[in-house]
Formats: structure tokens, C-alpha cells, sequence
């Protein structure tokens, strides 16, 4: 390659976040050697694999989070499932990644997938594929009040779903990553369901099955893919549910996310994150597919006891980080696992504004929450270990002058 002499030492880094980004390494180094010929280097990169087989015993909570369990379920243990959770990281030497769920306990989920991001000799192919099948005792029928209703009967299952899914991905450069699926889902619930919420699936109906075509676009040009400090992302996502004309759901949703990192001074940095999802054709849809906010990682901290529904949502999140901590520690043959011994450990401040907004035009009664701007704010420490495994601990308001503790873990598989 030619290179500016100039701009060394930022291309390097950049190139060995890089190499941390695919996710197979637990440290990288990149350096120069330079030759008798003033104009030549030789680099040197010297990786540590991580540990590839996650057999980790399984205990997760059957909530929404952490603090919904904590706060309105009373840390009931009846409410937690167990199993063991296998991830096979780079499984032939590709980046694959081969993943198995056995999940028994509150609700029952089995899952196998495969991912592989290289297919072809210019690795600008990929694949992945799943199957899954889940069923659950309780079943969330309505929302009352921004809060989610539960029925539960321990001898009757109110929730039986599978799903199965093929992705082909297309990645023609370094940031850029096309990607074409198609899923299938069939889930049926309870006659009891149905008599509490005869719109979960829309005209009473027990049953709903669509086959799905999605298309995603993402530009990834974050340094730290875990815990981003400089660098910007953006995705756009495309799915229409109901390709056939039996499918019980007809259903088009466009998605589009932009994320903005920037490094204030050496330890300071803003992040700005921008979201928004459109619903077509504009009639009411099924209870069951009307989640806006409040769901996986689209929230307005602060809000996290509560959800807006909705055909559409727009939020706006920023976060000022703070770094005061930032040391490797030698755990030597106390950790018997020679990846792992070293353990990079930072540490940082979060101050944090969100807002966030649903447009719910036909569950709007009885749910304040919905179709008004939602606005939360707050401070945390965030711990960031091993480059991708992440702590939050966070103090949160919102505009009701409702606060909080919350808790957030990322483990990186």
C-alpha cells in the first residue's frame, strides 16, 4: 500500500479498531518496522484469539428489563428462565458464528442460527440463516395506561410462535453492508387471549402467518463498534410482511437510524442517535404489531416502566461520555483461560438527554403516553471491559417528574 508518513499512526489505529470490530480478538497491534530504505516499512500485527466457545449457562429475566422485573414483579424467581445459550465464534476460521438456545423456565424459546460474512474469494458475499420456536405461559394482550396487561395460566400455553429466515448480505466495501431476507412467522395464541383483546390480531382471529421480504442498508463508520467514541453510522430498513395473498398480515414499515460521534477533547465525546419508522398502508393493525417505543432499544430513558404503541415513532438520543478511568490489568493464572487474562478496563461519565415521540391513532384511548413528545434525562457511569462487554448504571428523570435506577448489560455475543 502507499501511505502518508504524515498520517501513520491514525491509520494504524484505525485499521486495528478494525481488526477488533470483527469481533474474534480480545487485543491487536499494529506497528512499524522501518527499513534501510527510508521509503519501505514492514508492519507487524500481532492478534490474541478470543475464546471461541460460549457454553454459558442460561438465567435471564421473562421482562421487558431489568427494572421492570426489579420494580413491578417484585424480583419474582418464578420469572426467570434458565438453559445454557452456545455461541461458536468464528467456528472455521471465517468470522462464522454458529449460535444455540435451549431456554426453559417462565417461557420456552429454541433457537439455532448460522452466520457466515464471507462466501466468496473477495469477501463481499454473506449468508446467515435461523429457526426458532418459542411459547409462553403469559402473554401481554393489552396496553392500559402506557403499561403493559399480562394474562398468565401456568397449564395452558398462550403463545406458540416459529419462525425461520434466510439473509443474503453484499458488502462491496469496507463500511458498506447490503442485506436481502426472507422470514417466515406463524404464531398463534390462546382462545382466552382473544376474548380479552379481540384486535391482538384483528377480528378475533387466533392466528397470524405472513412470509416477509426485508432490505437493509447500513454504513458503518463507528471506531468502537461496542462503546462508539468517534465516527458515524447510518441504516435504512425496508420490510414488507405478507407476500402472498392468504397471509394474515399486510404490512409495510420503512426504518431509518443515524448515529454522530464526535471527540470533543482526548476524553470527551457527544453522541448524537436519530431514529424513525413509518407504517403502510395507514389502517389499524393488529394489537400484536403495534410496538413503537419502549421496545428492544428503541426508548426515552427514563420511561423504561412504560411503553408507547404506535404506527409510527421518531426519537432523538444524546449522551455526553466522560472517560476517568482507563487501565489494563494482569489477572495472570487467576483466570485460567489465557485470553482473558488481560483485562482492558475504562470507565466513564454519561449525561444523558432523550425525546421521543409515537403516533398511535387507533389505541390512543387510555394511553396518555401516546401521540405527545416524551422527554428524559439523566447521569450514569458506564463501564466498558475485555473492548466489548458493557455495564450501565444509570440515574434517569422524565418529563412526569417520575426517576429511576437502571441497569443495561451488553455481554458482546
Amino acid at each position: 500500500d502507499s501511505l502518508e508518513l504524515e498520517g501513520l499512526v491514525p491509520t494504524l489505529e484505525r485499521n486495528r479498531l478494525r481488526l477488533m470490530n470483527l469481533g474474534v480478538f480480545v487485543a491487536a497491534t499494529i506497528t512499524s518496522v522501518p527499513q534501510q530504505d527510508t521509503t519501505h516499512l514492514i508492519l507487524q500485527v500481532k492478534l490474541t484469539e478470543t475464546w471461541f466457545v460460549y457454553p454459558v449457562p442460561l438465567f435471564e429475566l421473562a421482562d421487558r428489563n431489568f427494572n421492570v422485573w426489579w420494580s413491578e414483579f417484585n424480583r419474582s424467581l418464578r420469572r426467570v428462565n434458565y438453559g445454557v445459550d452456545l455461541s461458536y465464534l468464528n467456528l472455521t476460521g471465517n468470522t462464522d458464528m454458529l449460535k444455540a438456545k435451549l431456554q426453559f423456565g417462565y417461557s420456552n424459546k429454541y433457537e439455532l442460527s448460522y452466520r457466515r460474512p464471507n462466501l466468496n474469494k473477495k469477501q463481499t458475499l454473506g449468508m446467515e440463516m435461523g429457526v426458532s420456536y418459542t411459547r409462553a405461559h403469559e402473554l401481554s394482550y393489552r396496553t392500559e395506561a402506557n403499561k403493559l396487561l399480562f394474562y398468565v395460566d401456568r397449564d395452558t400455553w398462550q403463545i406458540l410462535r416459529f419462525a425461520v429466515g434466510v439473509s443474503l448480505t453484499w458488502r462491496p466495501g469496507i463500511f458498506s453492508t447490503h442485506s436481502f431476507s426472507t422470514e417466515y412467522f406463524h404464531t398463534n395464541v390462546s382462545d382466552t387471549v382473544i376474548q380479552l383483546n379481540p384486535d391482538f390480531f384483528l377480528d378475533g382471529q387466533k392466528r397470524q402467518r405472513n412470509l416477509s421480504v426485508v432490505y437493509n442498508w447500513t454504513s458503518d463508520h463507528r471506531d468502537i463498534h461496542p462503546y462508539p467514541l468517534r465516527g458515524w453510522r447510518a441504516t435504512t430498513e425496508f420490510r414488507w410482511n405478507g407476500l402472498l395473498p392468504y397471509d394474515d398480515l399486510h404490512l409495510g414499515r420503512l426504518f431509518a437510524g443515524y448515529d454522530q460521534y464526535f471527540m470533543l477533547t482526548k476524553h470527551l465525546s457527544l453522541e448524537t442517535r436519530t431514529a424513525a419508522r413509518v407504517s403502510f398502508p395507514r389502517r389499524q393493525l393488529p394489537y400484536y404489531n403495534n410496538q413503537a417505543l419502549g421496545y428492544g432499544g428503541s426508548f426515552v430513558r427514563g420511561y423504561e416502566y412504560y411503553v408507547a404503541d404506535g404506527l409510527d415513532f421518531g426519537l432523538f438520543r444524546t449522551a455526553f461520555h466522560l472517560e476517568i478511568f482507563n487501565r489494563d490489568f494482569n489477572l495472570g493464572r487467576i483466570i485460567p483461560i489465557k485470553a482473558f487474562r488481560k483485562l482492558p478496563l475504562r470507565v466513564f461519565l454519561a449525561a444523558n438527554n432523550d425525546i421521543g415521540y409515537a403516533n398511535d391513532p387507533y389505541y390512543k384511548n387510555g394511553n396518555p403516553l401516546s401521540n405527545r413528545i416524551l422527554y428524559g434525562y439523566g447521569a450514569g457511569v458506564d463501564i466498558v471491559a475485555y473492548y466489548d462487554k458493557t455495564l450501565r448504571l444509570e440515574w434517569s428523570w422524565n418529563d412526569l417528574g417520575e426517576s429511576g435506577f437502571f441497569i443495561r448489560i451488553n455481554t458482546g455475543f
